[in-house]
């Protein structure tokens, strides 16, 4: 259970960085995640959407990754959207009330179109 595939798309015009995760997230993986993050937001890369369709498990230290960064995030007027989340994750999300935390949306294009104002609520897995 120690794989993971992150990819990185950044869009330069509208300072939105798309990271897309495959595979699982824990203590073995997490470190991976860990190393983006910190590094798009020490270019000051604050708006983040978290791409987890290719994600079949978070463990505590996937999720704490997240939540240890929302504060420095929002902080400069960023914020971190989670996306695409399958049923089972979705739930533990939902679960542990990472929600009251982070906003998670249905598609990336319903998180990038709340970065730009065209959304007025999250959009919840559990809504499809």
């Amino acid at each position: 259970m120690d794989n993971i595939s992150i990819s990185l798309k950044e869009n330069k015009s509208k300072d939105v960085s798309e990271i897309r995760v495959d595979g699982v997230i824990d203590t073995m993986t997490a470190g991976e995640l860990e190393e983006v993050i910190g590094s798009l937001l020490k270019r000051g890369r604050y708006q983040l959407v978290v791409d987890l369709a290719g994600v079949e498990y978070i463990s505590s230290a996937g999720w704490g990754i997240f939540i240890s960064h929302i504060k420095d995030i929002q902080d400069n007027d960023g914020d971190l959207k989670l996306a695409n989340m399958i049923p089972n994750v979705y739930e533990i999300y939902e679960l542990l009330e990472f929600d009251n935390v982070l906003k998670a949306y249905k598609s990336i294009d319903d998180a990038l179109g709340d970065f730009r104002g065209n959304s007025s609520s999250p959009k919840k897995k559990a809504e499809q």
